[in-house]
């Protein structure tokens, strides 16, 4: 009998978007037009995030404010952000989110193999669906009906994409003056329900080859043959832990990981979580619901509760297997819970050997213990492939 495979590393992520992700999170911090959207500000709460040792950082997106005329949601997009902060860092992986609904394909392939390269591979993709009739008028383009059968389609075209320059593609042979070898950069003719994509793409392979992509459970549903995995890591909710460990058994069906998100309130400068959590449910701007993401499990209390949580979502069973592949934290405000994260929470679970802060140089992938894809347009790799 084999030995058992050791488990792969449990993920430890952070959204770092706005000033948190309650919706009141800016009106309680004070913060509000240049101060939001402050570069100075996001290169700092990034760095912090990667000196805590968190796995990465996601960058939450939309074209439209959550409240007409806010100014708190005043933002430039995702992709972005992670590029600015992406020569600031050296081993956290960035992870923007970028919709599937409405964004040109080629460009979004485009625009995130180039945020890729400039990270050195760390970077990912947070595949989202856009639900509102709004941004399809802001895009000037037909309400798209069917979200899923959209997503699946724009992701397998965006890897598609990726995969259209072969990994050894670029040349640069000086004295022929040859910078590709053409016959290693191959077509894309994607024709799907409401849109097409001729490749390949302007830019090389990524350096992981494929970026990981995440997605929110049911967001992104897999392709119809079973063949390819479109999703690396889907994030769940669930209403309890047994919830969330139940949706997470479900989503690996689907992807090779799965991790749970968690909303986030620390007890934090003399209140205790759930008193912050009652004034910032009091001070949500009119028209947003309250609480917020309902989907996510959630958290009010003590950082001492926070770790026993995640220790039990981390720590093998009899299996050699976790319960959850990771978690993804959503801070409620992010200057006063991401502090106590840094300090109180993210050190214990390494003092237990449950985490492993990412090493600089490492990409996403790496981090998250996935194999980089071979490319499937590479003859040689296929003639080596085992077969079925």
């Amino acid at each position: 009998m084999s030995a058992p495979q050791p488990p792969s590393p449990f993920f430890v992520g952070l959204d770092a978007d706005g000033a948190g992700a309650h919706p009141a999170a800016a009106a309680v911090s004070g913060l509000a037009g240049p101060d939001l959207v402050s570069g100075t500000r996001l290169a700092r709460t990034v760095r912090q995030a990667e000196n805590a040792g968190l796995t990465f950082v996601s960058f939450t997106d939309a074209l439209l404010p959550a409240v007409a005329g806010s100014p708190a949601s005043a933002r430039l997009e995702a992709v972005t952000r992670a590029a600015f902060v992406s020569r600031t860092t050296s081993a956290i992986g960035l992870v923007p989110q970028v919709p599937t609904t409405y964004p040109e394909p080629f460009h979004v392939a485009a625009q995130l193999a180039s945020l890729d390269i400039a990270a050195g591979g760390r970077a990912g993709w947070l595949a989202a669906v856009t639900r509102d009739a709004a941004t399809a008028d802001a895009y000037g383009r037909p309400v798209v009906g069917d979200l899923p059968r959209e997503a699946r389609d724009v992701v397998r075209v965006v890897r598609d994409l990726w995969d259209s320059w072969e990994d050894d593609a670029v040349i640069r042979d000086v004295p022929t003056g040859r910078y590709i070898d053409r016959g290693r950069v191959h077509h894309v003719d994607f024709v799907g329900e409401t849109f097409s994509v001729k490749g390949p793409l302007i830019t090389p392979r990524p350096p992981q080859g494929q970026l990981v992509v995440l997605a929110a459970d049911g967001d992104v549903p897999p392709l119809l043959d079973g063949a390819e995995a479109l999703v690396d890591v889907t994030l769940v909710g669930g209403a309890g832990v047994g919830a969330a460990r139940g949706n997470v058994t479900a989503a690996r069906e689907r992807s090779p990981r799965a991790g749970v998100d968690i909303e986030v309130v620390l007890d934090a400068g003399g209140r205790t979580g759930a008193d912050r959590l009652a004034v910032l449910d009091g001070s949500t701007p009119a028209g947003v619901r309250s609480p917020w993401d309902t989907r996510a499990l959630r958290h009010v209390g003590s950082a001492a509760g926070l770790v026993a949580l995640l220790t039990e979502l981390a720590t093998p069973g009899p299996d050699g297997r976790r319960p959850v592949d990771g978690v993804r934290l959503l801070p409620a405000v992010l200057d006063v819970d991401l502090p106590v994260l840094a300090r109180d929470v993210l050190p214990a679970l390494r003092a237990a050997r449950l985490v492993a802060a990412p090493r600089p140089g490492a990409t996403l992938r790496e981090s998250l213990g996935l194999p980089r894809p071979a490319n499937r347009y590479d003859t040689r790799v296929l003639a080596h492939a085992p077969s079925a």
